[in-house]
């Protein structure tokens, strides 16, 4: 973790506040990401995503219960395959930019690429009771470490939720990962991810997430909208 963080350091020239270093971590190490974005219909060229879009997150360490810190999603590009994403974080000059396909499954997020993708996409129209899995590999593009991975998705209630960004009618998203070393199949890392996705703004407004590796919490995280805005 520590040669990734520092490798994402070199490459931004800024200097990584806890909050930055945990987003990198997670967006190194498959877990955000996230991110959950999602085009309101993969058959739309154009799709529901445009450049400008803007979403701010306030983020919590539920093992810690450390305050709140920032971070900023920014669409700087889109495609008929693909959106990039920029991520930028509170008190750092650290900036990432992310590539998804267009159902929002991460490709490359600088450390690692994911064939087709990391599976936490969201697969449109959504409706309560609805299910997907995904398998996928990831290859480490700083150690050349690859892995296996796979996703479950459920969506399992609509959920009316208010953050500071306001009240919005929501999907709520139960998703489970595992990824396994291809080198080591005992190095087990298990994730599972709660998402509110709110499909009225393209984005999650409230998300939860518990890592597990070697059958040990890592990480406990919560993340809830701040501000956002939308171009039209």
């Amino acid at each position: 973790m520590l040669s990734e963080q520092r490798a994402l350091e070199w490459r931004s020239g800024g200097r990584v506040t806890p909050a930055a270093r945990w987003m990198i971590l997670l967006v190194a190490f498959a877990v955000t990401s996230s991110q959950s974005v999602s085009a309101q219909s993969s058959d739309d060229a154009d799709g529901a995503v445009k450049v400008g879009d803007r979403w701010v997150y306030e983020t919590r360490d539920e093992m810690t219960g450390f305050p709140k810190e920032k971070y900023t999603e920014i669409v700087t590009g889109v495609s008929p395959e693909n959106a990039i994403v920029n991520l930028t974080f509170s008190g750092s000059d650290v900036s990432v930019s992310v590539t998804y396909d267009r159902e929002w499954n991460c490709i490359d997020n600088l450390i690692w690429k994911y064939k087709p993708g990391n599976g936490q996409g969201m697969k449109l129209p959504l409706a309560v009771g609805k299910s997907w899995k995904t398998t996928f590999d990831a290859s480490n593009t700083q150690t050349g470490a690859n892995f296996t991975g796979a996703s479950s998705s459920t969506v399992v209630a609509q959920e009316q939720i208010t953050t500071p960004a306001g009240t919005f009618d929501t999907f709520k998203i139960e998703q489970q990962v595992r990824e396994i070393d291809a080198a080591n199949p005992s190095k087990l890392t298990e994730s599972e991810i709660v998402v509110w996705y709110a499909p009225q703004i393209n984005h999650f407004v409230r998300r939860t997430i518990l890592v597990k590796f070697a059958e040990r919490t890592r990480v406990m995280r919560s993340e809830e909208l701040a501000e956002f805005t939308r171009k039209l």
